[in-house]
């Protein structure tokens, strides 16, 4: 129950720390199988690594069908121990046994490379659910107090997907704003309003009741769970999913774990290298050209960052990439620190990803552009105002005047180079 109540609070107080702009979460154990065992014995664990290497990479990936692979499944079953860093057991407060292996990343990247599998980053949308439960007379909205087993299994599935799920605190602010009703009978304003104080980028309106067959329904005997993935007042998926309590409720997050993955996983087949040049906007100082440098190298896309101009609040960076521009934009969609825009002169204003890609330009021949080893230095010729490359510092890059690259260093630039424009939202 604590470990319930902890992984919670965890998944749920970056939300409401942080302001109202809704945001991705970074996903931590990627790299971690955890797997509930009954003993300790040699047998047990070689079933259990091989089992937690399928988790971890039915996480990376997103997509569990990657365990049908000839390649991934020889691996698995033969030389699942190549891949393991480290493993321990460890028992939680219920007294159950757990086998939890931390595996190389670099490893089974090259694994799922190997295969042309996805890879998706660890920055992913952190989704709401609603949960109403019919049981007789009365509808209940799930949460971890009145329903902790179904909250377990709830979060359990979340974890092998890798997706960060909530459940509402159900407190004083949840229960004046939103009845079960609202829920049951899928009414999205109350419930979109309801979601709004989690700063989630997704919620789901979920009901569940209970299906008996003797009356000539549609459905086997069981429970039945129906539910909408939704954006805003938007859906994003629909499904639904009859059996027993508790696998119903792994169905629909496995769902929305695919659903996820086919938008965000990113295709690691190395489809010929592309360069990218983003032009980034209101840049106050250091402190945000770092940050905003540091995001662009945690993209899955991108294989190198060089800084190439800066003047004022504006900087350019060149993205050598390991895929196609496309999606670095797919990747950026979910930081909100990073804004779409429009060509310089027309009006600022937020793309869709469909727009963003469509609105790609490209420069088809090679070229040779000029790049530096994205150091501020002082002792270049064309800078008259010391820039601190201190990240503390926070000095104002609009001090600087045009920063260039060093002439003397030349980087070639792949035959499809991508022009993009976004505006710094960050800090």
């Amino acid at each position: 129950m604590k470990y319930i109540r902890l992984l919670i609070l965890i998944m749920t107080l970056p939300s409401l720390l942080f302001g109202s702009a809704a945001f991705a979460v970074e996903v931590t154990n990627l790299y971690t199988g955890k797997i509930l065992v009954n003993d300790k014995t040699q047998k047990t664990r070689v079933k259990a690594h091989r089992w937690a290497i399928e988790q971890v990479l039915s996480k990376v990936t997103g997509n569990q069908k990657i365990l049908e692979n000839p390649v991934i499944q020889r691996e698995v079953k033969y030389k699942s121990a190549n891949y393991i860093k480290s493993f321990a057991f460890k028992t939680d407060d219920q007294d159950r046994t757990f086998l939890v292996d931390q595996f190389y990343q670099t490893k089974i990247d090259d694994l799922i490379k190997s295969v042309g599998g996805s890879l998706w980053g660890r920055r992913r949308p952190n989704t709401l659910v609603w949960l109403v439960i019919e049981e007789g007379v009365n509808r209940s909205i799930v949460e971890l107090e009145q329903y902790p087993q179904l909250s377990e299994v709830l979060n359990q599935s979340s974890d092998d997907r890798g997706i960060p799920l909530l459940l509402p605190l159900m407190d004083t602010i949840d229960k004046e704003a939103i009845y079960s009703s609202d829920i049951w009978a899928r009414f999205e304003a109350p419930v979109n309003a309801a979601s709004k104080r989690y700063n989630v980028d997704n919620y789901i309106m979920a009901r569940m009741r209970y299906v008996n067959s003797t009356k000539g329904t549609e459905y086997q005997q069981g429970w039945l769970l129906q539910f909408q993935l939704m954006k805003e007042n938007k859906p994003l998926l629909i499904g639904e999913f009859n059996g027993d309590q508790f696998s119903v409720v792994r169905q629909m997050v496995n769902n929305i774990g695919d659903y996820y993955a086919s938008e965000y996983a990113i295709d690691s087949e190395q489809t010929g290298a592309d360069s990218l040049e983003l032009t980034l906007e209101n840049v106050p100082n250091v402190v945000a050209l770092t940050r905003a440098e540091k995001y662009l190298k945690s993209l899955p896309p991108v294989a190198d960052v060089q800084l190439l101009q800066v003047h004022k609040h504006q900087v350019k960076f060149l993205l050598n990439l390991s895929g196609e521009g496309g999606d670095v934009i797919r990747a950026l969609a979910l930081l909100p620190e990073f804004e779409k825009l429009k060509d310089p002169d027309q009006p600022v204003t937020s793309l869709s990803i469909d727009e963003q890609l469509k609105s790609l330009e490209y420069l088809d021949d090679t070229n040779t552009a000029e790049a530096n080893s994205g150091v501020l230095s002082n002792t270049d010729p064309l800078v008259t105002t010391p820039v601190s490359s201190d990240p503390l510092s926070g000095d104002a890059l609009s001090d600087a005047p045009l920063l260039d690259v060093d002439t003397e260093t030349k980087v070639e630039v792949k035959k499809k180079t991508i022009y993009l424009n976004y505006k710094w939202l960050g800090k």
